[in-house]
């Protein structure tokens, strides 16, 4: 039996990737990731489900890979993806958590320590805080800085997933922190080798064993 948050919490790696297309998430596969989120906005439902559904197959093959679906909560529902991330603003985390399969891996963007507990307490698998720093993928979002990141991990015992413009200069500092995973658009899909500028972020956060964890 397959178990996605099982596999999501004992990954050893310590990136989280994200892909719009099957070509980049296998790239990304293949380099070491073995977390992708499915984040396409554009694409209306009937393009995102059969994306999502080539995608899954994509993450499945090689079988200790997990794909979390950004905010599509009935087509990862529906195509069976191993989890779904959901925004404070979007969609009723508590509501997205009773509907879901129980196996299957739910986060919820939490910023503050407050609403960070909220998911937690509802049954939320990770927690995603941020923006760590200034990002050109949301460029209007907050920056909460590293010690608001220290602050929602103190707040919750379940894993925080940093994100926002963090860099491979930004790895080690966030990681120092108590996040489980560090969230990287940017920094991987605008690099000239996606492929290769992971594998440097994963060499970086090697150093940062899982059982350092809380």
């Amino acid at each position: 039996m397959r178990r996605p948050k099982e596999t999501f919490l004992c990954n050893p790696g310590r990136i989280y990737c994200f892909a719009d297309s099957v070509a980049l998430g296998r790239r990304l596969l293949e380099a070491g990731a073995r977390v992708i989120q499915l984040r396409h906005k554009t694409a209306d439902d009937a393009a995102f489900r059969e994306l999502a559904a080539e995608m899954l197959a994509c993450v499945r093959s090689f079988g200790d890979a997990v794909l979390i679906v950004n905010d599509r909560v009935d087509i990862a529902i529906e195509v069976e993806a191993d989890g779904i991330h959901v925004g404070q603003e979007d969609l009723d985390f508590r509501e997205v958590i009773r509907r879901v399969p129980g196996e299957m891996i739910v986060g919820v963007s939490a910023r503050y320590p407050d609403p960070a507990q909220s998911a937690a307490a509802a049954g939320a698998t990770y927690v995603g805080a941020g923006a760590v720093f200034a990002t050109p993928t949301k460029p209007e979002a907050v920056v909460i800085g590293l010690k608001g990141l220290r602050a929602v991990v103190a707040a919750v015992d379940i894993p925080v997933v940093a994100i926002g413009g963090i860099t491979h200069g930004g790895i080690r500092p966030v990681l120092a922190a108590g996040a489980r995973y560090c969230a990287v658009i940017s920094g991987i899909n605008d690099a000239p080798d996606p492929a290769a500028a992971l594998r440097r972020l994963m060499a970086e956060s090697a150093s940062f064993p899982t059982d350092q964890d809380r």
